[in-house]
């Protein structure tokens, strides 16, 4: 394959993120990212973007987990005292 201009290599960085990619087309992405100067620095955003976005959702689940589990405390039965059993 070719070299790949900025605009083709920005065209193909989610579907490489993705690894929908086919190898040849990957490694001239790789190729490309290894000697721009102004498309790393985008790459680099984009993963971490999609790094923080996961974060938070996996965030929403722990609080969504923690909702749960308090509801059941509150419908459960009281636990009886030491005196009650």
């Amino acid at each position: 394959m070719t070299a790949l201009s900025c605009a083709e290599a920005r065209s193909l960085v989610s579907d490489y993120i993705d690894g929908e990619l086919p190898s040849g087309v990957a490694r001239a992405l790789e190729q490309h990212l290894e000697t721009c100067h102004n498309c790393p620095p985008l790459y680099a955003s984009l993963v971490q973007t999609l790094a923080d976005l996961k974060s938070l959702h996996d965030a929403r689940g722990v609080e969504e987990l923690a909702a749960r589990v308090l509801s059941a405390l509150e419908d459960a039965p009281p636990i009886p005292d030491e005196e009650e059993r």
